[in-house]
C-alpha cells in the first residue's frame, strides 16, 4: 500500500500499472496526462490478513489537495500476493467504516447507570 501510495506521489503510473492485478500482465502504455491531485499524506488504519495466506486487507486514508481544496481518501482495500509480489486487486469499500450500534437494554437486564437494579425498575 505505502509503494502504491509513493508511485501516485511521484506520479509513477508505470509501477501501479504493474501493481494492479487486472493490468500487471498487460504491456504498459505511457500516460502523458497529469493529474491536478497532489497527495500530501498517507495514515493505514489498520490491516489484515485474508482467509487465505496470500490475501490481505488495508484500511487507509489518503490525503490531497486538488485546485486549492483539500480532501481525503478513505478506503478499505484488497490486496494478493502472486508470484512473490503483492498486487492490489479491488477496493472493498470507500469512506469509513460503519459503526456498529450499541446492544439494546432488556427490561431484566442490569440497568446501565449503575445502579444495581433492574433496568424496569429503574430508568425504564
Amino acid at each position: 500500500m505505502r509503494s502504491r501510495y509513493t508511485a501516485h506521489v511521484a506520479h509513477d503510473y508505470r509501477y501501479l500499472h504493474v501493481t494492479y492485478e487486472p493490468t500487471a500482465k498487460t504491456p504498459y502504455v505511457e500516460e502523458t496526462d497529469e493529474s491536478p491531485v497532489r497527495w500530501t499524506k498517507l495514515v493505514v488504519h489498520s490491516h489484515e490478513l485474508g482467509k487465505q495466506p496470500d490475501l490481505a486487507y488495508v484500511d487507509f486514508s489518503a490525503y490531497f489537495t486538488e485546485q486549492g481544496q483539500e480532501g481525503a481518501l478513505h478506503e478499505k482495500s484488497e490486496f494478493r500476493r502472486i508470484d512473490g509480489a503483492w498486487l492490489f486487486t479491488r477496493p472493498i469499500r470507500q469512506g469509513p467504516a460503519p459503526v456498529k450500534a450499541a446492544a439494546k437494554v432488556g427490561r431484566n437486564d442490569p440497568c446501565p447507570c449503575g445502579s444495581g437494579k433492574k433496568y424496569k425498575q429503574c430508568c425504564l
